[in-house]
């Protein structure tokens, strides 16, 4: 969830378009490395391929879901389209992360902590394009209404 929070509030304070887009990628990129480095110790430790208490794999994934979006936002968006943004994007990306669609599944027998890491990519991809889809046909049209 950090990434959707850091992502509202960036939006919210006005931040630029390349800051926010860049903020998103490194904390991907940082999730992502730590996710790599950190998940088989915790995988040899708990005899679990995909251990709960590895959560970087869902930051990396929540920052890939809001990498792209804020070039698709306009000077003045409200606080409200920020929060159906950021609420949409969090629930799209919980939505492919549980259901799993192919390749999602496929994705998690990577060897190591690159199964738990790649998986939740993929679903932060799915949910970007679906954000964006949803941006683009309803949060920026129906949003100016409220």
């Amino acid at each position: 969830m950090p990434p959707t929070i850091i992502f509202a509030l960036m939006l919210y304070l006005g931040i630029s378009v390349l800051s926010t887009s860049i903020v998103m990628l490194v904390s991907a990129i940082v999730a992502s490395v730590i996710c790599v480095k950190f998940a088989p110790t915790v995988i040899a430790e708990t005899g679990n391929n995909d251990p709960g208490q590895v959560v970087a794999d869902e930051v990396a994934g929540q920052a890939i879901t809001f990498l792209a979006i804020p070039v698709m936002t306009v000077a003045g968006i409200s606080t409200v389209q920020i929060c159906a943004i950021a609420i949409a994007g969090f629930l799209l990306f919980r939505f492919f992360d549980i259901l799993k669609p192919w390749p999602i599944h496929k994705l998690e027998k990577l060897p190591s902590g690159w199964g738990i890491l790649a998986d939740d990519l993929l679903a932060g991809v799915y949910a970007a394009i679906a954000l964006a889809i949803c941006f683009k046909l309803w949060i920026a049209e129906l949003c100016p209404l409220i």
